[in-house]
């Protein structure tokens, strides 16, 4: 193939193309685009001119992403998102996208298309350690990713979604719903995706709804919403344990005590809603956290975090909390008290 036969408008958007890829001479363009012809053949030197004229085209035409290399022969390059991100910047994109792709539920077609995509704005010597974690799921859409499409389409073009919801521990019918989304979380826990916003149908409320727990999601295309201006999503999750925050919501003031061989992970720090932690002569340490209570006046975010800790945390207040964490402990002590049932492979006793 001649550059004849390709017309200078096609010519220029593939070597465009080529360029975001990577630094490319005049003859690694000529091998790319006229992959026929023959280095320092018949037609080669009109290849290589053509080539020339073409770059000095799009350098007019991309003045501030086209670059010239210094070297011989010289190279080029069009900048882009990969080369012009900030290497902390681009290290903290592609965590996130590895994060939500390898520990997220569900299908995750679209994040394994996020993370090859950030994948391939990293420099060529650590594009092939991170590639190998991602494996092929082919390209079918699960309910999953479909349902986040909706949910996506509609927050990013300000429309409504209706969707069918039943209520945590499946009972009652599930029910219509319509929210003008505001955000869509994910919880640190699980990284399930939760969607946030003004719920219309029945509390006229910011609401906060398990996107795996929706189902027979539509946009209502034909309408639109603006998110005001009020809602700050900082505010919004300030004190959250996962996706419940304290902004519209009732708190409670949690009184803690952590045993002294505890103490030096609190006090190594990480964990942003603890308060200043007092150091006692017995070497414990009490602190306190403000946290968001949840429809049953509980701060149910919360109590995994302090089960997690076992037998190295007390309670000490309010009392409400402290009998019920006295409760959870008390029933998992008789459960492993209690002679299990024989388990043999595939379940079956």
């Amino acid at each position: 193939m001649a550059p004849a036969d390709l017309s200078k408008a096609e010519r220029l958007f593939r070597i465009a193309r080529l360029l975001r890829e990577g630094q490319l001479t005049v003859r690694d363009l000529a091998a790319k685009l006229f992959p026929a012809a023959s280095v320092g053949g018949e037609g080669w030197a009109g290849i290589e001119r053509a080539l020339q004229r073409d770059l000095l085209d799009l350098e007019r035409l991309e003045p501030e992403d086209f670059q010239r290399l210094p070297g011989r022969p010289p190279r080029y390059t069009l900048r882009t998102h990969r080369s012009t991100l900030h290497p902390v910047t681009l290290l903290a994109l592609h965590a996130a996208a590895r994060l939500m792709y390898h520990r997220a539920p569900g299908h995750r077609l679209h994040h394994q298309a996020a993370l090859r995509q950030l994948t391939s704005w990293l420099p060529e010597q650590v594009q092939g350690v991170v590639g190998r974690g991602i494996q092929d799921i082919g390209k079918r859409r699960s309910r999953e990713d479909i349902n986040l499409e909706h949910a996506c389409a509609a927050w990013t073009g300000g429309h409504p979604l209706r969707f069918e919801y039943r209520k945590p521990g499946g009972s009652g019918r599930a029910r219509s719903n319509i929210i003008e989304t505001y955000l869509i979380e994910a919880h640190p826990s699980n990284l399930d995706l939760y969607v946030i916003g003004r719920e219309t149908t029945y509390h006229h409320a910011v609401r906060t709804f398990k996107l795996s727990r929706m189902k027979a999601l539509h946009v209502l295309r034909d309408q639109t919403y603006t998110i005001p201006e009020t809602f700050d999503p900082t505010a919004f999750l300030h004190g959250a344990w996962g996706v419940v925050g304290t902004g519209g919501n009732a708190t409670m003031t949690v009184h803690l005590r952590f045993r002294h061989d505890a103490a030096y992970r609190i006090l190594e720090g990480g964990y942003a809603n603890l308060s200043e932690p007092y150091l006692n002569p017995d070497g414990t340490i009490d602190t306190t956290v403000e946290a968001p209570l949840d429809a049953s006046g509980l701060p149910r975010e919360l109590l995994p975090w302090i089960l997690g800790w076992g037998p190295r945390v007390q309670v000490l207040g309010p009392p409400e909390l402290r009998a019920h964490w006295q409760r959870e402990l008390r029933a998992a002590a008789e459960n492993a008290d209690t002679e299990p049932i024989p388990f043999t492979a595939g379940g079956a006793a």
